[in-house]
C-alpha cells in the first residue's frame, strides 16, 4: 500500500463531514449492508473495527503466524494512521456512531473461518492436512480452541467504545428484548443494533440518520466461500456447547432476552 498525503488529507476532511457517521463494531456482526446502504445514500462514513492495530493482532495468540500477512512497514503506518484519525473524531463535538452485536458463538465461528489462512500456516508443517479432511479438522478444532481470544469479542465494548470515546453502552440497556437502543453519551450519538433484525431496522436507520430516503442495500457478500465444505463438516462434527458460557458474558446478557439465548443454544446444539 503506497501511502499518500493527499489521499489522507482527503479522507480527514470526510472525518470532519456534519453528517459523517463512523460504523464501529467487531468483525463479523452484519455490518455490511450498512455500509453499503451509507455509500448508495452519499452519507460519508467509514467503517473500523479497532483503533489499535489490524484486529487479527488482538483476536489470535499466535500472533507470529498473523504477522505473516501483514508487512511490518505497512502495519506501522496503518497503526499510526489510526491513531491519528481516532484523535480527529475524538476532537469532533458531535458524533454519530452505528455499531452491532450479534450472537456470540455465531460471531466466533465466521470469524475463525474468515481467517482460516492464518491457521494453515503452523498446519503446513504437517502433510496430512492437505489430503486428509480429519487430520485438518483435528487441526483447525485445536486452533479454535486453544489460538482465540474469546474476550476480544465479550469485552469489545469497553476496550473500543467506552475507552475510546467514553460510552458505557451496557449503562443504557435495561430491555434485552428490543431490536436496537439509541444512546447518547459524551458527545455521541450511538445506534446499537442486534444483527438478527438489521434487515427489518431500515426504517429505524433512515430515523437515525435523519435521512428518511434511506433503504438498506444489500452488501452482495458471497455466501459460497471457498471453506463451505470444511465449514460444514466442522459444524457437523463441533460440540459447541464449549462455547455456551460467551451468553453468560454481561454484554450478551444485556442485549438478549433468555428467549432468545434459549433459541440460539437450541440452534447450535443441532
Amino acid at each position: 500500500m503506497k501511502f499518500s498525503l493527499a489521499r489522507q488529507r482527503a479522507f480527514d476532511q470526510t472525518l470532519r463531514e456534519k453528517d459523517f457517521v463512523l460504523v464501529y463494531q467487531m468483525g463479523k456482526v452484519g455490518s455490511s449492508s450498512i455500509e453499503a446502504s451509507l455509500e448508495h445514500a452519499g452519507i460519508p462514513s467509514w467503517h473500523i473495527h479497532t483503533f489499535d492495530d489490524n484486529e487479527e493482532f488482538q483476536m489470535y495468540r499466535n500472533t507470529a503466524d498473523v504477522a505473516c500477512f501483514f508487512d511490518w512497514p505497512v502495519r506501522t503506518a496503518y497503526r499510526l494512521t489510526l491513531a491519528h484519525r481516532c484523535r480527529l473524531l475524538q476532537k469532533r463535538d458531535y458524533l454519530k456512531i452505528i455499531t452491532l452485536v450479534r450472537d456470540p458463538v455465531a460471531t466466533v465461528v465466521s470469524r475463525f473461518f474468515q481467517d482460516l489462512h492464518i491457521q494453515f500456516i503452523s498446519g503446513k508443517k504437517n502433510d496430512a492436512i492437505h489430503g486428509d479432511i480429519d487430520a485438518t479438522l483435528k487441526h483447525l478444532t485445536d486452533a479454535f480452541e486453544n489460538q482465540m481470544h474469546l474476550d476480544y469479542f465479550t469485552e469489545w465494548f469497553d476496550r473500543e467504545l467506552k475507552r475510546r470515546f467514553g460510552v458505557d453502552v451496557l449503562k443504557h440497556i435495561s430491555d434485552p428484548t428490543q431490536t436496537h437502543w439509541h444512546i447518547e453519551q459524551n458527545g455521541c450519538d450511538v445506534l446499537l443494533m442486534k444483527c438478527e433484525a438489521i434487515n427489518q431496522s431500515a426504517d429505524v436507520l433512515a430515523t437515525f440518520l435523519d435521512h428518511p430516503e434511506f433503504t438498506l442495500e444489500s452488501s452482495n457478500e458471497g455466501s459460497n466461500k471457498w471453506y463451505s465444505a470444511l465449514y460444514q463438516r466442522f459444524k457437523e462434527t463441533y460440540s459447541f456447547e464449549r462455547l455456551f458460557h460467551l451468553y453468560d458474558a454481561p454484554l450478551y446478557r444485556a442485549v438478549y432476552s433468555e428467549e432468545e439465548i434459549t433459541r440460539f443454544k437450541n440452534k447450535w446444539s443441532q
